[in-house]
């Protein structure tokens, strides 16, 4: 098993003035579960192919096992590699695409029996191993690269979307059954994925990605509540994270931020400090406020507490326990995720809440937070 270290890693295609990766720095510890997410042509597979040796690295270092690798073929970084395509020989059963790698490296028949025996039984495939892969459903097939995978016995996994060939219930099997693989191999996992649920449920940290550049890595849960920037606080998330541009004002002694004649938002005291000590008065935020902070209420504002707001349902989707509320304040437009016990009409008039403590604030410029909950 294998720590995986990138120091300074970038990648320049020729004839692109652009860094498709940009200075890329993370330490993967042995045995860890790292997911790397972001949107299309944010660079994490292109940053898991130098991993695996399939892309030149233009600039840094990158370690594993605490072996510089850089100029180190594929085939000699003890990887195994899971493609989103599966990339099985269609003339070859179950067993002989799983047995195929071992076969190359001249490895004993005993000793290829055995090894693809153990992974078929971990992966639920001991009674298609004489089946070829057309018939096969999707799930069955990516459980058979996988399997191809696990009989290498590599130091490191690299998995690149294997999942969005899938339908959706399948890619909620195939999450399970990936993240106890993880557990029994007791390897070092590297997925790929621009599924933030994939992300969410499955790494133990989370590599957010954007344009090439890392936005954060964090665990899951830091990343959801702790976002570094607007563009994490956006993208983690679903519903994702409410965001108005309002200008931070003092009135009568506190300082709030004044969004639109009907939602002037309270804030805690310490960050109405923080605001005044950072030069932001007179000048504008970006507020954020996740949809499930938004609630149901009958009270009215209780200062530094929460603020009430009144409008009206423009759009109500229930989704069982939940329902997403769609309402406008001025040009925001706005969701509420509530409990579906009380049902809303649209155009009804609804009184709602958010509390100061669940307020996010950035930089209009940068950006980057200013204040979290």
């Amino acid at each position: 098993m294998a720590d995986v270290v990138l120091k300074n890693i970038q990648k320049q295609y020729s004839g692109n003035d652009k860094l498709t990766v940009k200075d890329f720095n993370i330490d993967i510890k042995d045995k860890e579960f790292v997911v790397l997410v972001g949107p299309s042509g944010c660079g994490k597979s292109t940053t898991l192919r130098m991993i695996a040796g399939l892309e030149d690295i233009t600039l840094g270092e990158l370690y594993i096992d605490g072996k510089l690798v850089n100029d180190v073929s594929p085939k000699d970084r003890d990887i195994a590699m899971v493609f989103q395509d599966y990339a099985l020989y269609p003339h070859m059963t179950v067993y002989e695409n799983m047995a195929f790698g071992l076969k190359l490296r001249k490895t004993p028949k005993d000793i290829i029996d055995k090894k693809v025996s153990e992974a078929a039984k971990i992966l639920g495939l001991e009674s298609e191993l004489k089946k070829k892969p057309k018939h096969l459903s999707g799930g069955q097939r990516q459980r058979v690269a996988l399997g191809r995978a696990i009989v290498r016995n590599p130091k490191v996994f690299l998995m690149d979307e294997p999942l969005s060939n899938l339908d959706a219930k399948l890619r909620v099997e195939m999450r399970t059954q990936i993240t106890k693989l993880h557990k029994e191999l007791q390897t070092t996992f590297i997925y790929v994925t621009h599924d933030q649920t994939e992300a969410m449920t499955m790494g133990a940290r989370i590599v957010i990605m954007k344009d090439g550049d890392v936005m954060q890595i964090d665990t899951p849960q830091n990343a959801y509540e702790h976002p570094n920037n607007l563009f994490v606080a956006q993208f983690i998330g679903s519903p994702q994270m409410n965001i108005m541009e309002g200008k931070v004002v003092e009135e009568n002694g506190r300082v709030i931020i004044d969004v639109c004649d009907k939602l002037k938002v309270e804030l805690l005291p310490r960050i109405q400090e923080i605001l005044k000590e950072e030069g932001y008065l007179d000048n504008n935020v970006y507020l954020g406020v996740r949809p499930e902070y938004i609630s149901e209420t009958e009270g009215s504002s209780l200062e530094n507490e929460f603020t009430v707001i009144k409008s009206k349902v423009e759009m109500a989707e229930m989704m069982g326990f939940e329902t997403y509320i769609h309402f406008n304040l001025g040009k925001n437009k706005l969701i509420a995720r509530v409990n579906s016990s009380n049902t809303k009409s649209i155009d009804e008039e609804i009184s709602l809440k958010i509390p100061a403590k669940n307020i996010h604030l950035f930089d209009i410029s940068t950006e980057k937070v200013i204040t979290t909950n």
